[in-house]
């Protein structure tokens, strides 16, 4: 594939990972966690913001992207990756309930210094948000010998099938497909 990459920005980023997070701000926020009332709101907040933001960003942003078609020549699901993201604060977030006020901001800088990795290593890919709204990750192989990481909501993707591809970034792109075509195998056109 020839295209200029595309990464989201620092904003764009930051919005989907308080999407990813919107679930743990708002059980955060609920329970009141921290018993800080500015910050409950803030939690609120950055949660209901990442929300809209991811949905902007998926509804509006991409769809004004040039899609190109590529080839893919296999491709397997990895919707772990939004599970592993999850659990990384969900698990952690038991311990807000019985825990004491300083093992609570603990975990606070523990959620900050994820929320830096997330947003260093471009994992917007891996946000539960995205699982809940009907996208799945995909690894697909190209058939150069390269691979690529697929955002879509298809359930299957069958080999030698083109698909139109968004790049987000590196190796991430998103699928703007809207039907199966059929691809001549010798050619590698649809």
């Amino acid at each position: 594939m020839r295209t200029t990459a595309f990464r989201p920005s620092l904003l764009v980023r930051l919005v989907m990972l308080a999407a990813a997070y919107s679930p743990l701000l708002l059980l955060l926020a609920v329970l009141n966690s921290f018993r800080v009332e500015w910050l409950r709101w803030v939690f609120v907040g950055m949660s209901a913001a990442g929300v809209v933001g991811t949905l902007l960003f998926l509804f509006v942003a991409i769809p004004r992207r040039n899609a190109t078609p590529e080839i893919l020549s296999k491709a397997k699901p990895r919707d772990a990756e939004a599970l592993k993201f999850f659990a990384s604060y969900v698990v952690p977030f038991f311990v807000t309930t019985s825990a004491p006020p300083a093992a609570r901001w603990g975990l606070l800088i523990y959620l900050l210094m994820i929320a830096v990795l997330y947003v260093q290593s471009d994992l917007y890919y891996s946000n539960p948000l995205l699982a809940l709204l009907g996208y799945r990750v995909f690894e697909a192989d190209r058939p150069d010998g390269g691979f690529l990481l697929l955002i879509t909501r298809s359930w299957y993707l069958a080999p030698g099938q083109s698909r139109d591809l968004i790049p987000l970034g590196g190796y991430v792109h998103f699928d703007r497909t809207t039907r199966t075509r059929r691809t001549d195998r010798t050619t590698g056109r649809p």
